[in-house]
């Protein structure tokens, strides 16, 4: 892996979670507090697959509640800056979405968007158990939070592609366009013709980058007409699918059945992390 803690988007952070990770290797059972949400399931599974790795014992929690050190918070509350204690020994870790620069323009403008606390959870997770199985294999999902929030449907989230850019250069993923993409789900894609889908798809290893292109514009003009899905996100879901190195199955795919399945109780979010955990999707 590479290390994601050199990106620009976690230099808010970096200090804090190298510290905490530190301390975590030489911690008594921590307490993981997590919001009833799908940001709470990824990012605990994420969390959890690393202190597994890693042999850290720890407990899940369901905020709202109380939790004492050592603990790591998660909360889906936005804020603009962190401030860092290094004289604080005991571990209270609170990961919260965070405005960061995502990547900078040719003259150099910094471009932001917001660093979500499952990618954060992965920025601790890497450096917990860096050659950890399940951390590796989970890695992948530190997308998720930004692709389930809206920033992406508001336009261009430089925070989302510069993680992607990341993942694919050290070999997580494969961007894919959706004929190379096996069994994709397909209910985001509401108002996509089945038929053409299959025709562009059984054609698709016998046509040049031009009659491609032609292809794909025709299967997604009747989504762009209608305009129920961001051009954004139709790009997304179309021409950059994203394939999990190790599954057979693309990351859109399985974070659709996450929601699915996910109605907001603790028992679905107890099962969803275990499943995730165990590599059962």
């Amino acid at each position: 892996m590479r290390s994601l803690l050199g990106l620009e988007a976690f230099a808010p952070i970096a200090d804090e979670l190298r510290s905490v990770s530190e301390k975590l290797l030489e911690s008594s059972t921590v307490s993981i507090l997590i919001p009833s949400s799908l940001t709470g399931v990824v990012a605990s599974a994420i969390l959890e697959a690393a202190m597994l790795d890693a042999e850290i014992p720890y407990r899940r929690r369901f905020s709202p509640r109380q939790v004492s050190p050592p603990c790591i918070i998660i909360s889906e509350d936005i804020i603009s800056e962190r401030e860092l204690d290094p004289s604080i020994d005991s571990i209270s870790l609170d990961l919260a979405p965070l405005f960061s620069v995502g990547l900078r323009g040719l003259d150099g403008e910094p471009k932001r968007g917001v660093l979500s606390p499952v990618s954060q959870v992965a920025g601790l997770a890497e450096l917990v158990a860096p050659d950890g199985k399940r951390t590796r294999r989970l890695r992948p999902f530190l997308l998720a939070g930004n692709w389930w929030a809206d920033s992406i449907d508001q336009g261009y989230d430089p925070i989302y592609s510069t993680l992607l850019n990341h993942l694919r250069e050290e070999g997580s993923i494969r961007v894919l366009p959706l004929p190379e993409v096996e069994t994709p789900d397909l209910s985001e894609l509401s108002g996509l013709d089945k038929e053409r889908e299959v025709s562009t798809r059984e054609t698709w290893s016998v046509l040049d980058a031009d009659s491609k292109a032609e292809a794909m514009s025709k299967l997604v003009l009747p989504l762009v007409i209608a305009e129920k899905i961001s051009i954004t996100r139709l790009e997304e879901l179309v021409w950059r699918r994203i394939k999990i190195s190790h599954s057979d199955r693309d990351l859109h795919s399985i974070l659709v059945e996450i929601q699915n399945r996910f109605d907001g109780t603790q028992s679905s979010i107890n099962v969803l992390i275990e499943q995730l955990i165990a590599n059962s999707y």
